[in-house]
């Protein structure tokens, strides 16, 4: 959807809508795939060399576990969102498409695990044992985490330091 920079009035422009999955055009080997349309509510505010964008983004994925690689539901709703785009110079337009595409990819999660967005209550690899270990990932984890010095210092610190 492109839109002119001169429609944009001084106090903004307000859209609504959809796109259809298609814009995304991901590889279906992908950690991310589309499910349905990606819908967003906009302020577009058009500022000397960018534009400013605000408002929601919501459309339904599915994403690969990081732990298990099995692809799980997921509903984004970026209630929140707001992006910037730099003009160009001489730039009279924009595709709308292409900032909802990017801003919407950026903002999924990087590294989701199936049982920390609901999907399971437990991912089906998290308890398994990590090669030539004895324990299960957690407890490894948690042992790690005493090990690690930065962790005794947070403790101390915790506990009063030194005061």
């Amino acid at each position: 959807m492109e839109i002119l920079v001169s429609d944009i009035p001084e106090e903004g422009l307000h859209l609504e809508g959809s796109f259809p999955k298609k814009i995304f055009a991901l590889d279906p080997k992908d950690s991310i795939r589309a499910v349905g349309d990606v819908s967003y509510e906009v302020d577009i505010f058009s500022l000397e060399e960018m534009l400013a964008f605000a408002g929601q983004l919501r459309g339904e994925f599915e994403l690969q576990c990081g732990l298990c690689l099995e692809y799980f539901p997921y509903q984004a709703n970026f209630s929140m969102w707001s992006s910037e785009l730099d003009l160009e110079d001489g730039q009279r337009a924009f595709d709308l498409s292409e900032v909802v595409r990017e801003d919407t990819l950026l903002l999924l999660p990087s590294h989701p695990r199936c049982d920390e967005f609901g999907a399971t209550d437990c991912c089906p690899r998290a308890h398994l044992l990590i090669e030539g270990e004895q324990e299960p990932i957690e407890e490894v984890a948690e042992k790690e985490k005493a090990d690690d010095t930065w962790s005794a210092l947070d403790d101390w610190q915790e506990k009063g330091g030194s005061q």
